[in-house]
């Protein structure tokens, strides 16, 4: 027991117990079918640019993500100190490293397996002669590309695009996918026209 709790290294074992247990709770939970996670709203739930790509939903500041920071940087902050005999300061600097580092390993797995687990191979060619809206400006022909959404069974998903027209389709403009360039990986797309 002094060595989880003696000297200081409270401050390392507790952090690393609870974020083990909760961690484990979530597993156990997960192979039951229950679910002990919770994004905390923050208007920033990791969601750099990534708009409503599969797995972005999973966010920074989750039960699963705060859990993951206090195991990590709890067993390194106390291995640290107690294993490689550095002084206080140091472990907590130690801690705090690992524990960044294995919050942004949890994000980037999660994210990469619910992408994975999402996937649906959509290809391009079912998104020609649907209708989307404009996400990012398009710019006229041969002058670069711009972002699309398009709703594709029950899910929009976001795309570049490109046109042949002269003239820019604003963001938030109605288009309709015309074509598929596959040489870009793009969908060629034109503007909606009131009535059509």
């Amino acid at each position: 027991m002094d060595f989880l709790f003696a000297n200081g290294a409270i401050w390392f074992s507790v952090p690393a117990l609870l974020g083990t247990l909760v961690l484990v709770l979530q597993l156990v939970l997960g192979q039951l079918g229950g679910d002990l996670d919770a994004d905390i709203d923050t208007g920033m739930d990791g969601d750099f640019g990534e708009g409503d790509s599969p797995g972005s939903e999973f966010g920074w500041l989750s039960i699963q993500t705060i859990a993951a920071f206090a195991m990590g940087s709890g067993w390194m902050g106390l291995a640290a100190m107690r294993a490689l005999e550095v002084g206080f300061p140091v472990a907590v600097l130690i801690a705090i490293a690992s524990g960044f580092a294995i919050a942004w390993l949890m994000v980037t797995l999660m994210r990469s397996f619910l992408k994975l687990q999402r996937s649906d191979n959509i290809t391009l060619d079912q998104t020609v002669g649907l209708e989307g809206t404009v996400y990012i400006m398009v710019p006229p022909s041969g002058q670069g590309r711009g972002r699309v959404t398009v709703v594709i069974g029950d899910r929009r998903r976001e795309m570049d695009a490109v046109q042949d027209g002269a003239e820019a389709l604003a963001a938030n403009a109605r288009v309709r996918v015309a074509r598929v360039d596959r040489a870009g990986n793009a969908v060629s797309v034109e503007p909606l026209v009131a009535g059509a």
